[in-house]
Order: structure tokens, then C-alpha cells, then sequence
């Protein structure tokens, strides 16, 4: 018998609360000595540690820092991994232990699918890793020499796939989607018929799982791009991934128009070919007339539909008994909600009939300042006007206003300008087109010579003015009609001027002449041991001077 004043005060205090406690059971209790002596030997690991713990029958600090723990607080098992996703095929290895000590005889259970009871796992008793190929909720255990149990461990929540695969589709059935547009994708599961699903997605930033088997997409943008896959899910238990969808997003789409013929000939009917990307993936096609817009610079054309025009089949459209210039233009749609693209840009055909209603005249050429323009002058019913060229090289009107009764554009023929041009009026009428050549208007080459006497001896530098693009490599100059330098220079110079040089010059290039333009030399000889004859000789002003005065380009 081991007397009481042996025992610890606390060790005394804890065997009371025990005694008590056991005569609350209906069982026969130990007598009180016999408890002690079996509290002495369970207290034999007794240990104090800095954490703060909390035990639902005792707690008695002995500071403020300091907490008892009792041998008899109920440790917990621990199970890892916490989750994974069994591929199809594979396992994963599961590891349960018990914090403070390895001598625990480890229980596995597992739950085959939410909220069904935990069944032990009688084959794998004693193990401490085992390996599962079978999805579900699985819990550990440790049960010690004595026959006492931990608590529970976590839950390890094992999901694994399922011998068939998702079939993914998408409406409509092209895959080059423009932004804008709507699209569908449908998981069907083959053999999982009669089952209930939910449904995993990809892209990775679809995580959320659906319980309907559609995705619609609406207005779709960039974020839209990518491969789209499907999974089935039920309970813990996952299908395959579907094939794959790539969905790549564009531009909206631009559509290009042709006409052919350009030119009208008496009888022709016209033709209109609308192009789009992927022409065999649904499209329907608009067909146009485009017709002249009063608020030139905002846009140049309103659309007037042409007469069975709308949403044919057909990527062509022919007209038929068109006699004057006209622009069109088309628009592509597809899709059950009606996707349009933009409007092509207008296509012209045109017609070099001029009528009373509208007409284009051309010439005649003036010249100020050395250069050429063609005057371009737009005559009929309407009260204003505007010229318009193709190609538009940056520059398709004369002006950006419209303009009162006869419209005159001039054109300078300096630039390359060369296109077909035509008049619009306000009154959405065309006039008869011209293709203009503006070579066919350049009148040369200009002559430029110092318009005063120059010294003799002195650096003279004589130019020849080609008055538009250079094209052919070769300028010639000619000294009284004397062929004197034929090669790629612009300039005739003097290192030091002579008497002999005086006379008349000219240039020549592109086969065309420039006008004779006269350069007068001063002598630096004084005047008294001039003749009289010399004196005579070079004192008449040259008409040549004159008109130099008059066309020289400063």
C-alpha cells in the first residue's frame, strides 16, 4: 500500500476527479488505493511544456507560460496527401502517422463517396503507407499496446478517372472565331447515360464546375483565345479530357470587293466578288450600292441596298444594264445571331460616256511659276461638286468641301498623279471617268540662267528644271544649239566664265525641250580699251532675258 502523504497534492487532486468519475458508471469501480496506484504508474511520463493547451477535464497552470500535459489527452493521426487525382491507371501512396511516437498500430478507413459511413480497410491494419488506386474519403487511426485510440485524422479526398472520355463540340463549327461573335461548346459523356455530372472546363481560368453541359460565349474578345477542353465529374470520380478545341480570336473581319469588268462597254454586265477568310464557313453575303455623302469629311458614301441583294448565298453578285460610273460595295455575315463585318471598301466601275446630267472635262494646261496644271472641270444638274482619282495615293478630292456650281480641280503635273478621275455630285450622280496620263500634259524641261550680266572669270552655275518626277537618267544641255553635256547632272557649270560662253542655252529631257534662254557675260577689261564694235556688240538687252524675268521659279 503506498500511503497518501507520498503522493504529489496535484497527483491527489487528479485521483479524486478520477474516483469520481468512475462512480458515475454502472460497473463495479476499483477500490480508491488500487486507482492510485495505477494513476502513479500512468503518471510516470508526466512533462511540462511552454504551449498553452486546452483540456476539456483539467487545466491548472502553474504560470503564465506554462500548461501541464496529461498523458491521457487523446493525440490525433495525420494523412498525407490531403487530395489528389488519380490518373487513369495509376495510384498514390497515402502515409499516416502520429506526432510524439512510432509505436501506434496504424487503421485505415475510407468512405466511398460523400457523406456514406467510413468502412475499415481490415487488409491494410499495421501499415503506415499504403498504395490506393480507388477514389475516396479515406481516414487514419493509431491505436496503441494498451487498446486506446487517437482521434481521427484528416480527410484525404482521392478522386480518380474513370475509363471513358468526354466528347467536346462547338456550334458553330468553325474554329476562327472574330471578335464580336458568339460560340457554343457541349460536353457529351458516351456510356455515362442515366449518371448525374457536373463539368470541369479549360481553359485553366474556367474553374468553377457547371452542372449544365453548354458554355455559351457571347461578344467574345482576346480573353477568349485558346484550347477548350471537357471533363465529366461524378462524386469522386472524374472522365477523361476531351479532344481538344482550339478557338482563335481576330480582327473583325474586312471583306474585299472586285469588279470586274472596271471599264463599261456597251451590253457588258458587271460582275461583284466579295472575298472574306474561310469563304465555306457559313457566310452570307450583302450587296451595295455606295452613293455620294454630303458630309465629305466624315465619310464619303452612304449604302443603298441593291435589289435582291441582301443575305444571298452566293459570294458574287452580276449586275446588269449599268451604263454610267457607279461605286459598291459588300458585307459578309454568318452565324444564328448575325455577325456583320465591316463594309468593304468601295469598288468602282466606271464609263467614259458623258452625260447632261453629269460630265468631266479636262484641259486645258496653264502654267504659273515655271510649272503645269491641268484644269479638270466638272459640269451638270447638281449645284455642287467634287473630283475624285483612283488610286487615291493619299489625295482622293481636289478639296474637302464640296463645291458651288462648275467645280475646277487643277492638277500639277509635277507629281504622279497619273489615275482615272471623275466627278460626284451632291445629287448622288457619277460623271463620265477619265484615265489621264499627266505626262501627256507636261510641256518640258525649264532653262535657269543667272537673270543678270555675269563676270567674267567668276563661278557660273546654269540649272535645268525637270518640272516633275525624274524617271530617265539623262539631261543634255546645248550652247547655241550645240550639244555641249549629256549625262545625269541637273547643272552646267562654269569654273571661270569666258566671253565665249555668252549666248544662248537650252536643256532637253524626256524627248522634250526647254525655251532658249540667253546668259550675258561682263568683261573685266576696262571699259575704255573696249572697240566700238565690241561696245555695240554686247550692250542690247536679249529677248531671252525678258522671258527668263518672266517664267524663272524662285
Amino acid at each position: 500500500m503506498v500511503p497518501y502523504k507520498m503522493l504529489h497534492p496535484l497527483l491527489f487532486l487528479s485521483a479524486l476527479i478520477a474516483l469520481a468519475e468512475q462512480r458515475s458508471h454502472t460497473f463495479r469501480s476499483p477500490g480508491p488505493v488500487e486507482s492510485l496506484l495505477r494513476l502513479e504508474q500512468q503518471l510516470a511520463g508526466f512533462e511540462i511544456r511552454p504551449k498553452h493547451t486546452t483540456h476539456t477535464k483539467l487545466a491548472v497552470p502553474f504560470s503564465d507560460d506554462a500548461q501541464v500535459k496529461y498523458p491521457f489527452d487523446t493525440p490525433t493521426a495525420t494523412l498525407r496527401p490531403t487530395r489528389y487525382e488519380i490518373p487513369l491507371g495509376g495510384n498514390v501512396t497515402l502515409s499516416c502517422f502520429v506526432e510524439g511516437s512510432d509505436n501506434w498500430t496504424i487503421l485505415w478507413y475510407r468512405a466511398a463517396t460523400y457523406g456514406s459511413k467510413d468502412e475499415p480497410m481490415t487488409e491494410y491494419e499495421g501499415k503506415k503507407a499504403i498504395n490506393v488506386s480507388q477514389g475516396g474519403i479515406y481516414h487514419c487511426r493509431g491505436r496503441s499496446h494498451s487498446g486506446s485510440i487517437t482521434h481521427q485524422s484528416n480527410a484525404a479526398i482521392i478522386e480518380d478517372t474513370l475509363p471513358i472520355a468526354a466528347i467536346l463540340t462547338m456550334k458553330p463549327n468553325w474554329t476562327k472565331i472574330y471578335m464580336g461573335e458568339t460560340f457554343t461548346v457541349r460536353c457529351d459523356i458516351q456510356g455515362g447515360e442515366g449518371t448525374y455530372w457536373s463539368y470541369d472546363w479549360r481553359p485553366k481560368r474556367f474553374t468553377t464546375y457547371y452542372t449544365t453541359n453548354e458554355r455559351t460565349f457571347h461578344n467574345v474578345g482576346w480573353e477568349d483565345n485558346g484550347d477548350y477542353q471537357c471533363r465529366g465529374k461524378t462524386d469522386l470520380s472524374f472522365t477523361q479530357w476531351s479532344n481538344v478545341i482550339p478557338v482563335t480570336v481576330s480582327f473583325k473581319l474586312h471583306p474585299v470587293l472586285t469588279v470586274s469588268p472596271s471599264w463599261l462597254s456597251p451590253g457588258a454586265s458587271v460582275t461583284l466578288d466579295c472575298e472574306v477568310e474561310y469563304p465555306s464557313e457559313g457566310w452570307s453575303f450583302s450587296w451595295y450600292k455606295a452613293v455620294p455623302y454630303y458630309k465629305i469629311t466624315e465619310e464619303p458614301y452612304t449604302y443603298e441596298l441593291l435589289p435582291d441583294g441582301s443575305k444571298t448565298a452566293q459570294s458574287s453578285y452580276i449586275i446588269t444594264g449599268q451604263t454610267s460610273t457607279a461605286a459598291y460595295v459588300c458585307r459578309a455575315e454568318r452565324g444564328s445571331n448575325y455577325y456583320y463585318t465591316y463594309y468593304s471598301d468601295p469598288k468602282f466601275v466606271w464609263s467614259a460616256d458623258a452625260s447632261s446630267a453629269a460630265s468631266l472635262t479636262v484641259g486645258p494646261v496653264v502654267q504659273r511659276l515655271g510649272y503645269d496644271f491641268v484644269k479638270l472641270t466638272c459640269k451638270g444638274n447638281s449645284s455642287s461638286w467634287r473630283v475624285r482619282k483612283f488610286p487615291e495615293n493619299g489625295r482622293p478630292y481636289c478639296s474637302n468641301y464640296w463645291e458651288s456650281g462648275e467645280s475646277v480641280c487643277t492638277i500639277d503635273t509635277t507629281y504622279s498623279d497619273d489615275g482615272v478621275y471623275w466627278c460626284e455630285s451632291m445629287l448622288k450622280e457619277f460623271s463620265n471617268a477619265v484615265n489621264i496620263t499627266l505626262q501627256d500634259f507636261y510641256s518640258g524641261p525649264l532653262m535657269v540662267i543667272p537673270v543678270d550680266p555675269v563676270n567674267e572669270g567668276t563661278f557660273v552655275s546654269l540649272s535645268c528644271n525637270l518640272r516633275r518626277k525624274r524617271i530617265f537618267p539623262n539631261v543634255a544641255f546645248y550652247h547655241n544649239d550645240k550639244l555641249i553635256q549629256n549625262d545625269s547632272r541637273e547643272e552646267l557649270n562654269f569654273l571661270a566664265v569666258s566671253k565665249s560662253d555668252e549666248g544662248f542655252y537650252k536643256c532637253q529631257y524626256s524627248g522634250k525641250e526647254s525655251p532658249s534662254r540667253y546668259m550675258t557675260v561682263k568683261s573685266t577689261v576696262p571699259p575704255e580699251i573696249f572697240s566700238q564694235s565690241e561696245s555695240s556688240e554686247s550692250s542690247p538687252l536679249h529677248p531671252g532675258q525678258y522671258l527668263n524675268l518672266l517664267l524663272l521659279k524662285f
